[in-house]
């Protein structure tokens, strides 16, 4: 079993392509989502002096604030975010790749590619999300929140565990699509 939870780990990490943290406490200051510390979504595998902070914000309620977007970029980017899970469910590598942008800023990938193929072959997972939320927007650039729980399963015994996260999915535009640039798990619920 203890195998199993650090293969959850792992594939948390493989599909996210950052480092997990656990969640930080969010006051609804201003000084929450902008702190640089060990316990929030800040500088898990971006350099600051390249890329935004990345992160949400919630209300007084906990619930996330959804960004301004037009409709169409919208429906875009969460199809986008939709067929990056469906693919990771699928277990295709092929169909998932396509999701992941060419040069990706947060990860490298064809690493990414063979610890999923890896993975893919030891362990039948599945990605269930909810909470969809679009939090940043920009043209070509855009962040997609969601709450996550893993459903692994050793493919060659009855061990499974299960595992639960919250996620941002950096997008960004290349030629014309929304591409996965980088994944920061947020840590466990």
């Amino acid at each position: 079993m203890k195998k199993m939870i650090i293969a959850v780990g792992l594939i948390l990490t493989l599909a996210a392509c950052s480092d997990s943290e656990e969640p930080s406490v969010n006051e609804n200051t201003v000084e929450d989502g902008n702190a640089a510390s060990e316990n929030n979504a800040v500088e898990h595998g971006i350099d600051e002096e390249k890329e935004e902070q990345v992160g949400f914000t919630v209300d007084d309620e906990g619930n996330i604030l959804a960004a301004e977007v037009p409709e169409e970029p919208a429906r875009e980017l969460l199809a986008a975010y939709d067929e990056y899970i469906a693919a990771f469910n699928a277990e295709d590598i092929d169909r998932y790749m396509e999701t992941i942008a060419e040069k990706p800023d947060g990860f490298n990938r064809e690493e990414d590619k063979a610890a999923l193929v890896q993975a893919f072959k030891a362990y039948d997972s599945q990605y269930e999300t909810s909470d969809e939320t679009i939090v940043k927007y920009e043209e070509n650039r855009a962040e997609v929140f969601a709450s996550l729980n893993v459903h692994m399963k050793d493919a060659n015994s009855d061990d499974a565990v299960e595992q639960s996260a919250r996620q941002v999915v950096i997008f960004k535009k290349e030629d014309g699509e929304w591409k996965v640039n980088g994944v920061h798990l947020v840590g466990n619920q």
